[in-house]
């Protein structure tokens, strides 16, 4: 029970924080995605983002292997989830109460989600992956919880760490800051200091684009991704060339 009030905090920030116009959602409408719909049209910057592969997207950095919790409690690897696709990977945590934060983020990728469960062939060649840096928290146990609620329609998947050190190494991978804040007392608050970065990273394990709270658009992730893949086949017929 307390898990599940924890996460409905989350998506009550996700969902009905800047809209209560959700609860006037027409019956047998999906709220959910009425309302993540209009976070996604609220928070993002007006732009129509360049069509897929009209530009490029050179490699920015390059991350390592790392081992993860799935919601079953299992250990999994990073490189044997993602190895040969595109992945959209966003760290966060559930008890996040910072709308442009980790709610945007669930937000958004579940716009992503739904874009590509519209493009079949695509989705098969794409992960998403929120991996929370409070394991703590979020237990795998947890996880399944905002996994089920969230309602993934493709590949996206909710993942913790096993250790505190094994966390710490791959957000230094992926250069990402977080920290917990503390009270006056000492005692810790339940947030962390923590900038939003989701990461596009390739087939071969290289980051080809950081998005985060001012430029962080479903549209273009989706069209980043289309991007990357005509690289790869591209890379592919050539490869194929005697």
């Amino acid at each position: 029970m307390k898990t599940a009030l924890v996460f409905r905090l989350f998506l009550g920030t996700v969902f009905l924080a800047f809209f209560p116009l959700a609860t006037e959602t027409a019956q047998g409408s999906d709220p959910s995605s009425l309302t993540v719909s209009t976070v996604y049209d609220t928070q993002q910057p007006l732009f129509i983002p360049p069509a897929p592969g009209t530009y490029t997207l050179p490699p920015i950095d390059t991350v390592s292997n790392h081992f993860l919790l799935n919601p079953t409690g299992q250990q999994v690897s990073l490189f044997g989830l993602t190895t040969g696709k595109v992945t959209v990977l966003s760290f966060m945590y559930t008890s996040c109460a910072e709308v442009g934060g980790c709610p945007l983020a669930a937000a958004v990728l579940q716009q992503v989600d739904r874009l590509l469960s519209e493009r079949p062939k695509t989705a098969k060649r794409v992960t998403l992956l929120s991996v929370s840096f409070d394991p703590e928290r979020d237990t795998p146990a947890h996880l399944a919880e905002v996994q089920d609620m969230m309602s993934p329609r493709t590949d996206w998947r909710f993942l913790t760490s096993a250790t505190a050190a094994g966390l710490q190494a791959m957000l230094e991978d992926f250069n990402q800051s977080v920290a917990k804040l503390w009270q006056e007392d000492g005692t810790w608050s339940g947030l962390f200091r923590h900038v939003l970065k989701v990461y596009l990273v390739d087939d071969t394990h290289q980051v080809r684009n950081i998005y985060s709270t001012g430029l962080f658009n479903a549209q273009l992730v989706l069209n980043d991704i289309e991007t990357v893949l005509l690289e790869i086949d591209k890379r592919a017929v050539t490869n194929q060339q005697p």
